[in-house]
């Protein structure tokens, strides 16, 4: 079926891209993992939704696609592709990264390992044209119970949005993490500060700050501080967009740091050979924070002795960003080198995502930028 920009703006929503990109990643998707895939991304808890959610999942993911005519052996990822596996898109992502930059690399999957008496295999190994190959392991942490429980209160702030029927701008920001029996008063706080629209800031006790922010609705800048905090935090934003009910947003942030680098690092360098460069590449999106907690970790353990085989690993996220009034999907990239590697990663490969992670911070500073008045 042929699609047009018309029919996904309606089901979908407005979309600031170039009308054939965002056609033509449809009619990908659609051809590859089937038109039931792409109402899939729709359904949010059994309700159907628009917006630039779904809309950039279809848009990004077709444009993922479109680098698999590189890659032999691909049936299998496209079938747990069309089953929504999460770590199906994490190889995805990983290879787009590194092929995105260097359109004639050569993608296999599952190639064997052999590791003295034993085989086993990587995710992937990519080169290009007279370089030796890079083999490369993808992982996707699940969810600590930590962290499952401190989504389920964000959550619970943050749908409040549904309630407050005006338009704001707000951001809870936690100084520390809520007990139980905090939340229920803070929820009450929240829906009342937010409906009387009063005061710019309220102070929570010890547990939290309250602001309405000056940003536009919509506009969400990631890893803000107050006053002077710098430490890592597990975020929730909700946004509500549209022309039918007033723009408002609420980002909540909590002080969380996940501390699994060292488990990650060893379970799946093991998948590496030891004659050929090898890269780890995590897909952090479950564990935003580890952006910043597994840095002095990994410092640590790239040592001369120890797993002198990985040549590094590498950190990434996908992100929606609004950039001047666009939503963008990009992924925030962080690559840590082994610099006692005994067989470093190729020139191309550390550029390819260096040059990824400059372009997210390009973005990232438009979105810091303040709004015009």
């Amino acid at each position: 079926m042929t699609w047009t920009i018309e029919e996904i703006e309606r089901d979908w929503g407005a979309t600031s891209a170039l009308p054939g990109i965002v056609v033509d990643a449809f009619e990908r998707a659609e051809r590859i993992l089937g038109r039931e895939w792409i109402a899939a991304t729709r359904e949010r808890s059994g309700s159907r939704v628009q917006g630039p959610v779904p809309l950039l999942e279809v848009v990004s993911m077709g444009g993922r696609l479109s680098m698999l005519d590189a890659v032999e052996g691909a049936e299998q990822l496209l079938r747990r592709l069309k089953q929504h596996d999460a770590s199906a898109e994490a190889e995805l992502t990983a290879m787009h990264l590194l092929h995105s930059r260097n359109r004639a690399a050569q993608i296999e999957l599952e190639p064997d390992v052999v590791a003295g008496k034993s085989v086993r295999m990587a995710d992937f190994r990519i080169r290009v044209p007279g370089e030796d190959w890079t083999y490369v392991e993808v992982t996707r942490p699940n969810i600590s119970e930590a962290r499952e429980r401190i989504t389920a209160i964000l959550d619970r702030i943050t749908v409040l949005l549904l309630e407050v029927k005006r338009e704001f701008a707000l951001e809870v920001f936690f100084r520390r993490e809520p007990e139980d029996a905090e939340v229920e008063p803070l929820l009450v706080r929240i829906r009342q500060f937010c409906s009387d629209g009063k005061a710019e800031q309220e102070e929570v006790g010890d547990l939290a700050l309250l602001l309405l922010s000056r940003a536009q609705p919509g506009q969400i800048i990631p890893h803000q501080e107050h006053d002077g905090q710098a430490t890592t935090r597990l975020c929730m934003a909700k946004v509500i967009w549209g022309e039918a009910e007033p723009r408002r947003h609420i980002v909540a942030r909590v002080p969380y740091a996940d501390n699994r680098a060292d488990r990650f690092l060893a379970d799946k360098a093991d998948q590496l050979p030891r004659d050929h460069p090898g890269l780890i590449m995590v897909d952090a999106s479950g564990e935003p924070t580890a952006f910043a907690s597994w840095a002095p970790v990994l410092s640590r353990r790239f040592q001369p002795s120890i797993r002198t085989w990985v040549g590094g690993l590498c950190l990434f996220a996908p992100q929606m960003l609004l950039v001047n009034d666009n939503f963008l999907w990009i992924p925030q990239v962080q690559l840590h080198v082994n610099p006692h590697a005994k067989l470093a990663l190729p020139q191309w490969l550390q550029q390819a995502l260096d040059e990824a992670a400059r372009d997210f911070g390009m973005c990232l500073q438009a979105v810091r930028r303040p709004v015009a008045s």
